[in-house]
């Protein structure tokens, strides 16, 4: 993966990773993950993230700070084993991310895409 701006890089060590800082002084501390531990912290970092975002709110509670990663691309297709519809988006830089909706969540929230996109604002605007 390339080194992000934060200094943090994360590369493949045979079955696992290595996840590496380099500091302001050129001071590289590294880390060995396996794959558990990637998805561990993935998790992790989402809920600090929310979290974080949650301190934001403000006042009020009329507006709701998000962050959203635009979406160039979906792939859809239905899980082999069980009956969940697979939605993956994939961002302008190439990440995916994979959500398992029930058959039945997959036919309300195709519903509500399709009644945003008519424009049809029966109701207010979602908070955002």
């Amino acid at each position: 993966m390339p080194e992000a701006a934060s200094g943090f890089n994360l590369d493949p060590d045979g079955d696992d990773f290595i996840l590496s800082r380099t500091d302001h002084d050129g001071v590289t501390a590294k880390i060995s993950l396996t794959a558990a531990d990637i998805l561990a912290l993935t998790r992790s970092a989402l809920a600090i993230r929310e979290r974080s975002l949650s301190q934001r709110q403000p006042a009020g509670g009329a507006v709701e700070a998000v962050l959203a990663t635009p979406v160039t691309e979906v792939e859809l297709n239905r899980e082999l084993l069980g009956d969940n519809i697979l939605l993956t988006m994939i961002s302008a830089d190439g990440n995916r991310l994979t959500f398992a909706l029930p058959s039945t969540l997959a036919v309300d929230v195709a519903g509500r895409i399709a009644d945003l996109s008519e424009g049809q604002a029966s109701s207010p605007p979602p908070r955002q």
